[in-house]
């Protein structure tokens, strides 16, 4: 614990310093810092409740290491049609420790989750925010959040209430079989 609070210090040092590119891995290195239960409570807040406490949190923990490990000037995917190749925009790190001490003392300092939901769902409006990105784009901590799980294979299997592993690699044997329903879920068969 001590080697851990030492390391969070000096990572916090160095985030202030005026080193450029140290101070950018510094803030991503740290990512959430002192915010981390506010992310949790945005996950809870923006996330299915049917996930429940501990789902949320999980989900939380996945997308700080999305941030831990967001590598700036990465080559993006082109995909088919498209002749540009495009690169990964500077770590979103440093925005979202603001953007979450804001939601801290705004949207998520309300104590019911239905006024939580009801600002943020202002804000976004404000912001004219109309849908979700494919993957996060670095822009806004709350429709990154909500972007990394509802395009992810978690999200798509709870809402077919069944086991697709949309991201996961089946074997040409298994393409053919049927999910499996979730565990304490039904499918529509029965």
């Amino acid at each position: 614990m001590r080697r851990r609070t030492f390391a969070q210090s000096v990572l916090t040092i160095l985030s202030w310093l005026p080193l450029g590119g140290v101070r950018v891995w510094a803030q991503a290195a740290m990512f959430p810092g002192s915010h981390d239960r506010t992310l949790k409570d945005l996950a809870a807040t923006v996330l299915p409740e049917s996930l429940g406490r501990a789902g949320t949190d999980q989900v939380a923990a996945q997308f700080v290491r999305w941030v831990r490990e967001y590598r700036p000037g990465a080559e993006l995917q082109t995909g088919y049609g498209f002749t540009r190749v495009r690169f990964q925009t500077p770590s979103p790190a440093g925005s979202y420790l603001t953007q979450l001490g804001q939601l801290r003392e705004g949207a998520l300092a309300a104590d019911r989750v239905v006024e939580r939901r009801s600002r943020i769902a202002e804000s976004l409006k404000a912001a004219k925010v109309m849908d979700l990105f494919t993957i996060p784009q670095g822009t806004d901590v709350v429709v990154d959040l909500m972007s990394f799980y509802f395009n992810g294979s978690a999200a798509n299997d709870l809402a077919y209430s069944a086991a697709i592993g949309r991201e996961k690699c089946r074997t040409l044997e298994d393409s053919g079989k049927v999910p499996m329903p979730l565990k304490g879920t039904r499918n529509a068969n029965g």
